[in-house]
């Protein structure tokens, strides 16, 4: 075929190249003074403390919307944009998202309903008042390579304006990734018809395209054998496709400096057209192993969910009282189930054993819809000089049903109306000292069920979670700040019981230490450095009758990170980067009998900001896992599966705005 998106395999990167010469003709337009809008892109300046910031398609700090305390956000549910409710089903475009922050600790207390697990905030990118196009050709380890346009247009001075773009990127089949074309589209408008108004509205929509499966690895007591980790040992026509879809609208009205009224509604729609699973079960230390193929019928998730908050603030001297009322609601619905399985015989992981495609014959499919609508009241006082407080009240009614894809009788239904409470303090003894405490009781979302259950692909009926945590943030000057809490935080444990059904076996309990320092400690240096050491336990019946160990797997010990920056004016545009990360052990399987080991990755890099014309740019290169370290990761749950650590890898990007 003649089109991008039905190249295959080795033909794909072809697709890119063809699209370069666009890049080059944005490089070539005449050169104008332009604001810049991706060239100064940077998340370890932007970051605000080491839990979590990204900027663009770069990030930094001990967590990310996927990962929190041990926990994820997004499974959980406690997503925002721009800090309202999104119950988020598919990946947001870089077109429409301009970066997203993870809050713990203090920084979660801003929110009128902090939740356990932390919350995960989205930046939308708003359009400036002039115009500007942005390029960003990146390339990569693993024939790697991805080009992104954004245009940003004022429409109507101060009133209306446009953000739109694209972008296409090619993976190489090595290690993790899959050969696969994935394009990505994206618009917002943003509109202030009054100085007391302005709506946004976004659309996103990404397809990914014949990823061929990358396989997962499954031992039986055991680390896996090393292999070389540029082999492709997957089977060609196991391929994986998916589109996903997100569009909403967000608007606020201040028609005072004490009356604020927020609304947004969002819909978020991933569907799975094809999707394979190549397993390489009961491997042994000498790298045999049974090869098995897993297959599903097309899947979907997809979600309507909002919220629209009503927000009072009140000034009493040295003290600002702040009143929110909140309803918030989702509609979810999936289909899913349905897969079947062949056994491809026996072989050797990481080599090559092309097999023919068996004929999977699908089974019938179930549909889960939850719909939850939840109102909350909250209360917040700041006190110059002495700090401040916040309580809030929610009450949420939960259903879920179970039921055939193609419609009949319910098979499982389940309600739940509890109370949701939070409370939050924080006191400032010292001009530059922060004392904070908190307590919040949540219902988070559950884990979907692992590919190794009998119910593969069900995701279970929300739960109660709890979280306290404590702390000190300290200023030692303007720039330079830091952070450092306790926290503990519990929530049933899901596992898969004595019959290899995926549910609440028991509880789980994170229990941490965390902290953060971040800012310029000298002159033209930059730092992010953080540290979280966990102790992750799990009780129940489960633990007691000895089919699981009280450690759940796939949880680090801890994370020590450190990010720094550092380019002197002299230097003319250019800076140098490091990142250095140590992960401690971890349990690798359910019954606690053998662990992955430690690891210390090395990350160097570099950028140069120079202009074309007038135009800014910006020139990144970076080597990451620089010593080529070797280790192990699992993915939990359920004692999960390994994938090797990447290998010494090497990436550029360019970026130019006009």
């Amino acid at each position: 075929m003649s089109q991008c998106g039905g190249y295959r395999a080795r033909n794909k990167g072809a697709c890119i190249k063809s699209l370069l010469p666009i890049f080059m003709c944005m490089a070539l337009l005449p050169a104008r003074e332009a604001a810049a809008q991706r060239a100064n892109d940077n998340a370890l300046a932007a970051a605000e403390d080491a839990f979590g910031t990204s900027v663009g398609n770069e990030s930094v700090g001990l967590y990310g919307v996927g990962m929190a305390r041990g926990f994820s956000p997004v499974d959980a549910g406690n997503v925002r944009i721009e800090g309202l409710y999104f119950d988020q089903k598919a990946g947001l475009g870089s077109q429409i998202i301009r970066g997203s922050t993870v809050r713990v600790g203090v920084t979660a207390q801003a929110y009128p309903f902090p939740a356990p697990t932390g919350i995960a905030d989205y930046r939308l990118r708003l359009p400036g008042d002039e115009v500007v196009h942005s390029a960003v050709l990146s390339a990569g380890p693993y024939d790697y390579l991805s080009l992104d346009l954004v245009s940003q247009v004022p429409l109507i001075d101060s009133k209306l304006g446009l953000v739109a773009g694209a972008s296409i990127s090619h993976d190489a089949p090595r290690e993790w990734v899959a050969d696969s074309i994935t394009w990505t589209g994206g618009a917002l408008l943003h509109w202030q018809p009054s100085d007391i108004m302005t709506v946004t509205s976004f659309w996103s929509r990404s397809q990914m395209s014949d990823q061929e499966a990358r396989p997962v690895i499954y031992t039986n007591g055991a680390l896996p054998p090393r292999f070389d980790r540029s082999a492709y040992f997957s089977q060609e026509w196991a391929d994986t496709a998916a589109r996903d879809t997100n569009f909403g609208v967000i608007s606020t009205l201040t028609p005072s400096s004490d009356w604020t009224l927020r609304a947004g509604v969002f819909r978020s729609r991933a569907s799975v057209p094809e999707n394979h699973v190549i397993a390489y079960r009961l491997t042994a230390p000498d790298g045999t192993a049974n090869i098995d193929a897993l297959a599903d019928p097309p899947t979907y998730a997809g979600s309507y969910s909002g919220e629209v908050r009503l927000s009072r603030r009140l000034i009493e001297g040295d003290r600002a009282h702040t009143f929110h009322i909140a309803v918030r609601a989702r509609d979810a619905r999936r289909v899913f189930g349905g897969g079947a399985s062949a056994d491809l015989g026996p072989g050797f992981i990481a080599v090559y054993k092309p097999m023919p495609e068996p004929v999977f014959n699908f089974g019938p499919q179930r549909k889960d819809i939850v719909k939850q609508g939840t109102a909350g009241l909250s209360y917040g006082v700041k006190w110059l000089g002495i700090g401040e407080f916040s309580a809030g009240l929610q009450k949420t009614h939960y259903t879920r049903e179970l039921m055939p894809a193609t419609g009949g009788a319910v098979l499982t239904k389940s309600t739940s109306s509890p109370w949701l409470y939070n409370a939050t303090a924080a006191i400032s003894p010292g001009k530059s000292l922060v004392v904070y405490a908190g307590y919040t009781r949540g219902l988070e979302n559950s884990a979907v069920a692992p590919d190794n259950a009998t119910n593969r692909g069900e995701a279970l009926s929300a739960n109660i979670t709890r979280q306290a945590d404590a702390g000190i943030r300290y200023e030692f000057s303007p720039a330079l700040r830091a952070v450092a809490g306790v926290f503990d935080v519990s929530k049933p444990f899901l596992d898969r019981d004595a019959a290899n059904l995926f549910r609440a076996v028991g509880r789980i309990r994170n229990q941490g230490v965390e902290a953060s320092v971040t800012g310029t400690p000298f002159a033209d240096l930059t730092v992010v450095a953080g540290a979280v050491l966990i102790q992750s336990r799990v009780s129940g019946l489960t633990v007691d009758n000895g089919l699981i160990g009280k450690v759940p797997p796939g949880v680090w010990s801890r994370v020590l990170s450190l990010n720094a920056q550092y380019g002197p004016k002299s230097w003319n545009g250019l800076s140098v980067e490091a990142e250095v990360t140590n992960r401690g052990d971890y349990f690798a399987d359910r019954r606690n009998t053998f662990k992955v080991p430690a690891e210390t990755t090395l990350n160097l890099g570099g950028r140069y900001r120079f202009e074309v014309g007038e135009s800014p740019a910006s020139l990144r290169v970076r080597v990451e896992n620089v010593t080529n370290d070797y280790n192990w990761h699992v993915h939990a749950p359920a004692g999960g599966w390994f994938h090797a650590q990447a290998r010494r890898r090497y990436s550029a990007s360019l970026s130019v705005d006009f």
